[in-house]
């Protein structure tokens, strides 16, 4: 394959990789080849997870926790005791100063173990003094980095309020400035991660800010211990993830001293939104760990169970159940792992891949957990097989640091920005897509407009995968081209047509799905020879034909689909007195 000539759009450098792809940019050497991190590293991360291992084999009892809805606190104090709560931590502070790269792989591992010890480090480190590390003065990092990384203070994120969910600029606790400099804060947070015995909160309250004359409110980010006053509820009661501790968060005037805010005045918007990215990778990596456990699962029942004389892995069906759980496992690893890669070596915008990862992974994991049952059959719905215990605790994950509805929308209209550094100055408007459809809606209208050439070659996958980046280099032209026509079509009446941007959302998704498969095959490839890296390319191969048909068939919907049908159906059942269900019958 030879390259595409130079045009304007891919002379430019770009920030952004998925963010390239709408404008029909492939910056291949952005992901390739695949990233491995440094043997230094790799070591490390091998001594944590062979401690982790004979730890979780000796000591870790998930049915028990699941039971008893709660951690026996001699496991949280080992927990600490390996480094499990300070893998995010720089070394500066304390903590094992894992990459990204390396601290998604160990927590990938606990989370196949069992998924409320995984929230629970991932609720203290993923997001809880996340915040500290990325935005934290040298004062406020080293009091309070040395204690979380050693687990003596557990951190928790405290932003979702009882009216304030994927809305998070609507929250409405308050900090109001007081004489000497510090604040009071007073509201409420619900289903807080840690909430029972955290020590430290990551707090957003609402805060008066001047600007252009007018006083308007702004969040801000504070560093609230619980002995300044804070106070938590009771555990709630969840479906799954039970021995994780959940409770409501009170802010009675709360007095919290100058020096803990966290970043600047009206600045806390961002430091949720970079939290919160930072926080999803953690989330899809703990997915594919979940999910190898359930393979593993799914193929020792198939391969024992017998029926008509054989094991029931003889048969198409459940191979095909095998088969697809493989593949799709395979491609969100190579999601996450390509994306913390990129994180890793620095690329300053990954907010469009780590919203792809955690909603590809997490309903990933639902589709994993759901036919792992099923192959178990009648064994999967009783309660001493793990099985109804793993599809309960991987329902949360569609939910947690952004729904899926909300995420494919901010993965939609941050998509169609301009990529690269002439975003800068829209910045703003791209880590807050929902509040800003307008704006960001009238510039890519405006510069799509004015792209005329499509398409380019990839140079650099391996010749055995051909094919496969044919397929993506004509899927990335056509999403293209689709989202030029779209936004000609309904110019800014688009800020409504959530149907339209879920379209654009999956295209997304599925193309830097493809595009992680082909590089991570490439890779092995190239470092192993073919027969050894069999594996990976027929996993490649599989999950690139099936993305390919899915985007061949969620491009027609752009021009052929029923969205008003199904809008006035559920308009109807809004009405249920004009619509009772029972009218059929009468």
């Amino acid at each position: 394959m030879t390259s595409a000539a130079p045009t304007e759009r891919s002379e430019h450098r770009p920030t952004s990789f998925s963010k390239s792809l709408f404008f029909g940019v492939i910056p291949e050497e952005m992901v390739f080849p695949y990233p491995r991190p440094p043997e230094a590293e790799r070591e490390g991360v091998r001594l944590v997870l062979e401690a982790w291992h004979k730890f979780a084999a000796e000591k870790v009892d998930s049915p028990k926790i699941d039971a008893d809805a709660a951690i026996p606190k001699p496991v949280l104090q080992e927990l600490k005791a390996l480094g499990l709560f300070g893998l995010a931590i720089p070394e500066a502070y304390g903590g094992a100063g894992l990459t990204a790269t390396g601290y998604a792989r160990v927590f990938q591992e606990v989370a196949a173990v069992d998924g409320s010890l995984a929230v629970t480090l991932g609720a203290h480190q993923s997001i809880g003094c996340k915040g500290i590390v990325l935005f934290g003065s040298e004062a406020q990092k080293k009091k309070y980095l040395p204690r979380c990384a050693s687990g003596e203070w557990v951190a928790a994120f405290a932003l979702t309020e009882p009216s304030s969910g994927s809305d998070a600029a609507s929250i409405k606790t308050r900090a109001v400035r007081q004489p000497d400099g510090s604040f009071r804060l007073s509201g409420n947070k619900i289903w807080i991660s840690n909430g029972g015995f955290a020590d430290v909160f990551t707090v957003f309250a609402q805060t008066e800010v001047e600007k252009g004359g007018q006083k308007k409110d702004r969040i801000s980010a504070f560093i609230v211990e619980r002995a300044f006053g804070l106070k938590t509820g009771k555990e709630e009661h969840k479906l799954g993830i039970r021995g994780s501790s959940t409770t409501a968060v009170y802010l009675e005037d709360v007095p919290v001293p100058a020096e803990n805010l966290l970043g600047q005045v009206g600045g806390g918007f961002k430091v949720a939104m970079e939290v919160l990215n930072n926080g999803r990778l953690g989330l899809a990596a703990g997915c594919v760990g979940a999910a190898r456990t359930l393979i593993k699962l799914a193929v020792g029942h198939a391969t024992a169970r017998r029926q008509f004389g054989r094991p029931i892995s003889e048969f198409g069906l459940v191979k095909d159940k095998i088969a697809r759980m493989m593949t799709e496992t395979d491609a969100a690893e190579s999601m996450v792992y390509l994306s913390t890669g990129l994180i890793d070596a620095g690329a300053p915008d990954y907010s469009i891949e780590s919203a792809c990862c955690k909603v590809f992974a997490s309903e990933m994991l639902w589709r994993l957990a759901n036919e792992s049952l099923q192959i178990s059959a009648g064994a999967g719905y009783m309660k001493e097989y793990p099985y109804e215990r793993l599809l309960r605790d991987a329902r949360i994950n569609l939910i947690f640091e952004g729904t899926n509805e909300i995420l494919r929308l901010f993965i939609a209209l941050s998509g169609m920005s301009e990529p690269g550094e002439r975003l800068a100055k829209l910045a703003a408007v791209i880590r807050e897509p929902v509040k800003a459809y307008g704006l960001l809606i009238d510039y890519v209208v405006h510069k799509v407009r004015t792209s005329s050439t499509f398409g380019e070659h990839l140079d650099r996958p391996h010749g055995l995968l051909k094919k496969e980046a044919v397929m993506i280099e004509d899927s990335v032209r056509d999403v293209a081209a689709a989202v030029e026509k779209v936004l000609r079509k309904h110019g800014r009446r688009i800020v409504e047509m959530q149907y339209t941007q879920r379209r654009v959302a999956d295209l997304t998704i599925d193309l830097y799905g493809m595009i992680a498969c082909l590089s991570r095959a490439s890779s092995a490839l190239e470092a192993q020879g073919e027969a050894r890296a069999e594996r990976e390319v027929k996993l490649a191969k599989a999950f690139t034909g099936q993305a390919f048909g899915r985007i061949r068939r969620t491009l027609k919907q752009f021009d052929n689909n029923d969205d008003e049908l199904l809008k006035s159906i559920a308009d109807d059942a809004y009405e249920m007195s004009a619509y009772p269900f029972d009218a059929a019958l009468a």
